[in-house]
Parts: structure tokens; sequence; C-alpha cells
């Protein structure tokens, strides 16, 4: 009966609304370039745009990969201990290295877009774009929040079976944001650009 109370107030978050409005914000903030929002480039030189872009890219990509991989090996095969260790380093990467690459990478996605007269003018571009965006829905966002919070520092496991889905999601999107920049598909048409932007 005690376990039970308490595993209520573990899930019982008064500041949970404030942080679904956060995402929600980031979420619909992040969607507007789908419909026609567009970033100067600020006349900064476009292979230096380039360069940045492809090495935030791979950053983000390395870390995500690798470094979930083995933390959640850790996490799920050794002690409690070495498994709250191991979360606690997921986290300090959560937040220099994902947060800020997902922010980068799409800013400077879409400033180096320009030169091409925006998302709309390139298909590929666009379904990258949106593909990082769903990504970021389904697993960015949520995950920096939540490391961010820490609220279950002391569990290790908790959240490894929904993050182990996203973690797969993320995969899949990655694999085609990179069949977008290399091959320059698109599988989504495009959706008609706001009057506003």
């Amino acid at each position: 009966m005690e376990g039970s109370l308490n595993r209520v107030q573990e899930h019982e978050d008064p500041n949970r609304f404030f942080w679904y409005f956060i995402y929600i914000l980031i979420t619909v903030v992040s969607a507007l370039p789908l419909f026609g929002l567009r970033i100067s480039d600020f006349g900064i030189n476009y292979l230096f745009l380039l360069v940045v872009h492809e090495f935030a890219a791979f950053l983000f990509f390395g870390h995500t990969l690798f470094s979930n991989i083995w933390a959640m090996q850790i996490r799920f095969n050794q002690s409690t201990e070495v498994g709250i260790w191991a979360r606690a380093f997921l986290r300090k990467l959560a937040l220099s290295i994902t947060m800020t690459t997902s922010i980068i990478i799409p800013v400077v996605g879409l400033m180096l877009i320009e030169t091409w007269g925006g998302l709309h003018n390139a298909a590929w571009a666009w379904n990258a774009y949106l593909a990082f965006w769903i990504m970021g829905a389904v697993s960015i966002t949520p995950d920096v929040i939540r490391y961010g919070r820490n609220r279950n520092a002391g569990d290790p496991k908790h959240g490894m079976a929904s993050g182990l889905i996203r973690g797969n999601i993320a995969l899949l999107l990655t694999i085609y944001i990179f069949l977008c920049m290399v091959v320059k598909i698109a599988w989504v048409t495009p959706f008609p650009k706001l009057t506003i932007f």
C-alpha cells in the first residue's frame, strides 16, 4: 500500500502544465518554417554556414547514437549506482550537445536554404526539416525537458522503454534526413505557405 502511494506521489507534478506549455510552444514555433517562415542568412558566407551545419549534424548523430547505446546498456545491465552515474552523464550530454546542436542544425540549415529561396523552393530540404521537426516533437524536446528537470535521477531504468521507442523513431527519421540531403528525395509535398509569411 505504501509503495503504491509513493508511486502516485512520484508521478504527480504540480509544474507539469507549465512544461506542457513549453513543449507545445517549442513545437509550434519550430513548425513555422514548414509554412513559409524564412530566416535570413545575414550575409554570412555559405561555406562557413555549411561547415557549421554539417559539423553540428555529425556531432548530434554520433553523440546520440553511441551515447544512447552506451548509456542504455549500462543503465539496463549494471548496478543501480552505476546506472545512476550513467544517467547523470547522459543528462550532461543532453543539456550540452543534444540541446545546442538541435538548435544549431535547423537554424543554420534555414539560413543555408535561403540561397535556394527558402524551404518551399527545395522540396528535399523541406522534407528534411519536417523529419527533424517530427524528431524534435517526438524525442529531442521531451528528452531535453526531462533531463533538464531531472525528476527521476535516482531511478536509472525510468523511461527506458519509451526512450527506446522514441530513439528508434528518431533513427529512422535521421536516415530519411540523410537521404533527403544526399539523394534529394522528397516523399512529402510541402504544405502551402501561409500568407503571413
